[in-house]
């Protein structure tokens, strides 16, 4: 049992540092982003991660903004200057930077982590090798900081929307001018929440990217893997998302 136990502790530390080791590397090497094939390829993962997410994003938001609004009201009644309070720090902390990273592991995350894996089992980083390009510039630089850069903003277009139509439905049923209530919440949002929401976001993106680049570039060379590292993509950059929402949320405290 203990035999077992230390294998796993041996391992897991193995793969932080491995997280580690390619997310330094990743925004050491940002300068590659001068090369244009490597820039093509973050604007791609760009496009990719962020553009092709808007509706979904957007979509979700105005539901998310609906439901804290109307469910606020349901318990506040008629004040409306909690659903003003409510509205500004469960969404712009909390719930923005937390669902546009789980969308954006569920979307990005995944096709990254099939991507590589496939890459590798076909040959092709191996390819990439033998021209002497190297597969972590090519392949991993510019997701990692593509990935980052879509879920700060996919995080404020969220946030936009979820506000906007969360406020928007909390003035038809208060009978509160529409504008009032946005008077008020940008009273109540000052610029250290905003900063706090888009280093949340920041730091989610990094986590996220690095996870599924590392399980993707790491696959052995089996069809089996990919599908593997797919799950494990997925799953340990959900767990690390939660983790460092927790850890944000005890940092808020002290």
């Amino acid at each position: 049992m203990l035999k077992f136990l230390g294998r796993n502790t041996i391992t897991a530390a193995l793969v932080i540092s491995g997280y580690f080791g390619m997310l330094l590397y990743g925004l050491s090497h940002m300068h590659k982003l001068r090369i244009e094939p490597i820039r093509k390829g973050f604007y791609r993962q760009i496009y990719f991660s962020g553009n092709q997410a808007l509706h979904i994003i957007g979509f979700i938001g105005l539901l998310l903004g609906v439901i804290v609004s109307t469910q606020t009201f349901s318990v506040a009644g008629g004040d409306s200057s909690l659903v003003v309070k409510v509205m500004a720090w469960v969404i712009v902390w909390e719930i923005g930077p937390l669902f546009a990273a789980i969308i954006i592991i569920a979307r990005s995350g995944s096709a990254i982590a099939v991507e590589l894996a496939q890459m590798q089992v076909s040959g092709e980083i191996y390819s990439l090798e033998q021209m002497a390009i190297d597969p972590l510039d090519y392949l991993v630089v510019p997701r990692i900081l593509g990935v980052s850069i879509s879920v700060v903003a996919l995080t404020a277009y969220f946030q936009i929307v979820a506000v906007v139509g969360g406020l928007a439905v909390s003035s038809m049923f208060m009978n509160v001018a529409f504008f009032d209530q946005v008077d008020r919440f940008l009273e109540l949002v000052n610029p250290w929440l905003l900063l706090g929401g888009v280093m949340k976001s920041l730091v989610f993106g990094f986590v996220i990217a690095t996870i599924a680049c590392y399980h993707g570039i790491s696959a052995g060379t089996s069809a089996s893997v990919v599908p593997q590292a797919a799950i494990k993509a997925v799953i340990r950059a959900m767990l690390a998302v939660f983790t460092l929402d927790i850890l944000f949320a005890v940092l808020r405290l002290i």
